[in-house]
């Protein structure tokens, strides 16, 4: 363990659950975006504490507070084995046992269930009203070894992060972001393998004036020692060189599987875990940055090799969790408001849409409650007082029967002691959204050997899927677990490895394939996916923003198979989200020629 310091309309309903819809957790093998789960500022700390590294369950950690948390959450790392399985989680705080958690793996609907990949999972759950002054034990257990689950069930890890008002020394101003993103190499990617080297994620409304310290931590699950990776903050490498001479030279490699060393020192030995900390008070600035990176093209040959004397890479990494602290010294605390991702769905003439919007606190917490308003066109549609959870941020919705033509819809939030914020949007009101999509010829990227890949052998078959998971997570020698995957699957395969119809050599190729989504309507679309599909298989998503009526957007949707001929599907809100006129021509489907 380690120590550092509203009507009730289905529309508007659906309007909330797309806003969080991060907080749903459903089941991606990409990986689920990183989303604020709480941020304020107190006077006082913001702490963390854990048991780090892959054990059989039950996993424990302790934590002392000086007081009970005005906001605290737990959180554990499940290693699955695939997502094809199913069990249970649970946490218990203090000796009381909360509801078990169903792990459904490529099934997952849990709100509180982050899981990616081939069956990673990271559980969170609100501790606020469980954690109290002096020490405090969190214990989590899963259903490993029970007779009716065929879960793997290890633990990663078990986790706490808490802020704590004392009343007296510096302000401390926080954000805690979490989410389960899978890095990964086109090996490690199912039967049409996708490649994700880096993710971005968006750390804005930083005060930056009179700060102390700023420090950053991180946490990422399914680390290698010795796969170099990268963490970025507003674009400076974080983290110290390793001493080691099977690095090339510029690799850093923050996920080595020894905790609180990145930054300099020994640190702790984590198996399969990382969580680190770093000094970014000379990089803060008020919208910041970060990035993680699961290798680097380090001679120049195009990939990102994993294996050999020298890797460039990580098959693969999960960052889950990051925690950004702002010490400043005795000065005035105030909230701080903003209006985030507002919204408008279902606006068309002679329908009844939702304005919704994410309002949010990231100073310390006012003294009443919020005043918001939502006005069209200048004019009041609302005002309710809303009172601000612990986390600091709330989501609103309002029904809006809007007439034809263009309306200004504004939001704005209002506190004692606190100056107002406001966002708005313009939006075109006239018949329904009408999305159509269209897709392109296939277009190899760079040249047919800078862009080839080797073939990852596919799997099948019960005992060689069981095998390869338990490889993955174990990561033993790495010539002898090739050996142990290979003499399975030429026992229980018949199926040889093949490459496309046209006798290609069983190279995979990097594509990228135009896609065209167009609104025929005459409303604006808002935010929606458009998921692709290739031999059945998902292979990319696409977050469009919006599109107004008549607006087109073309996208380059970067796609890693083999040449010959192949199956693509395309469909924009596969969910349902829009109100749309014609879902007929939603959905583009053709056999399509990679050359």
């Amino acid at each position: 363990m380690h120590t550092a310091r509203l009507a009730a309309i289905p529309c508007m309903l659906l309007v909330i659950f797309l806003i969080t819809a991060p907080c749903a957790a459903l089941y991606d093998f990409e990986g689920l975006a990183f989303r604020p789960a709480a941020h304020g500022e107190v006077r006082g700390v913001v702490i963390t504490a854990g048991s780090y590294g892959l054990t059989d369950p039950p996993a424990e950690c302790t934590i002392t507070l000086d007081r009970a948390p005005v906001w605290a959450r737990i959180y554990g790392g499940v290693w699955g084995g695939t997502e094809k399985y199913s069990g249970w989680a649970q946490f218990s705080v203090n000796g009381y046992s909360l509801d078990p958690v169903t792990l459904y793996g490529e099934d997952d609907m849990n709100v509180d269930v982050y899981c990616s990949g081939h069956g990673v999972y990271w559980i969170v759950q609100d501790a606020t009203a469980l954690l109290g002054p002096g020490e405090n034990t969190v214990t989590l257990s899963t259903s490993r070894g029970e007779a009716d689950s065929r879960i793997d069930g290890r633990l990663y890890g078990v986790m706490v992060v808490a802020a704590v008002e004392t009343g007296d020394g510096d302000l401390v101003r926080y954000v805690v972001l979490e989410g389960n993103e899978n890095l990964h190499g086109e090996g490690w990617a199912g039967t049409n393998p996708t490649r994700k080297d880096r993710v971005e994620v968006p750390l804005a409304g930083m005060v930056t004036d009179d700060t102390t310290t700023a420090e950053l931590s991180v946490f990422l699950l399914a680390t290698a020692r010795g796969q170099p990776d990268y963490l970025l903050f507003n674009g400076a490498d974080l983290g110290t060189a390793p001493q080691d001479e099977t690095y090339l030279p510029g690799a850093l490699d923050i996920g080595n599987e020894r905790s609180f060393d990145a930054a300099g020192g020994a640190g702790l030995e984590t198996r399969y875990v990382d969580m680190e900390s770093f000094d970014v008070s000379d990089d803060l600035q008020p919208e910041n940055l970060l990035v993680f990176e699961r290798g680097r093209d380090l001679d120049g040959d195009g990939t990102i090799s994993t294996a050999g004397a020298t890797p460039e890479g990580e098959d693969y990494l999960h960052p889950c969790l990051a925690v950004l602290t702002i010490t400043r010294p005795d000065s005035v605390s105030t909230p701080l408001l903003s209006v985030n991702s507002l919204q408008v769905a279902d606006a068309y003439a002679g329908g009844e849409a939702t304005v919704a919007a994410t309002v949010r606190n990231t100073g310390s917490p006012p003294a009443g409650p919020l005043t918001v308003e939502v006005m069209v066109d200048g004019l009041p549609l609302e005002s309710r007082q809303v009172s601000l959870p612990p986390a600091g941020w709330v989501q609103i919705a309002v029904p809006w029967e809007p007439s034809g033509g263009r309306h200004e819809v504004a939001v704005r939030v209002s506190a004692d002691g606190a100056a107002p914020a406001e966002a708005g949007i313009s939006v075109q009101v006239g018949t329904p959204v009408d999305l159509a999509i269209a897709i392109g010829d296939p277009v190899r990227r760079g040249g047919a050997a800078e862009s080839a890949v080797s073939t990852p052998v596919p799997l099948a078959g019960g005992a060689a899927g069981v095998v390869l998971g338990w490889w993955l997570c174990c990561r033993r020698s790495r010539l002898s677990g090739l050996l142990l995957v290979a003499a399975v699957m030429i026992a229980v395969l018949a199926v040889p490895l093949a490459a496309a119809d046209n006798g290609a050599s069983g190279q995979v190729i990097s594509y990228t394939l135009p896609v065209e989504i167009r609104n025929a309507g005459g409303s604006d679309a808002a935010a929606f996916d458009v998921d692709v599909f290739l031999d059945g298989e998902r292979a990319a998503r696409l977050t469009v923003p919006g599109i107004a009526p008549g607006g087109i957007i073309r996208e380059q949707v970067p796609l890693h198979t083999w040449p010959g001929t192949h199956e693509i599907t395309v469909i924009a809100d596969e969910k349902g989200v829009l109100n749309d006129v014609d879902h007929s021509n939603n959905r583009a489907d053709g056999s399509v020629l990679f050359l």
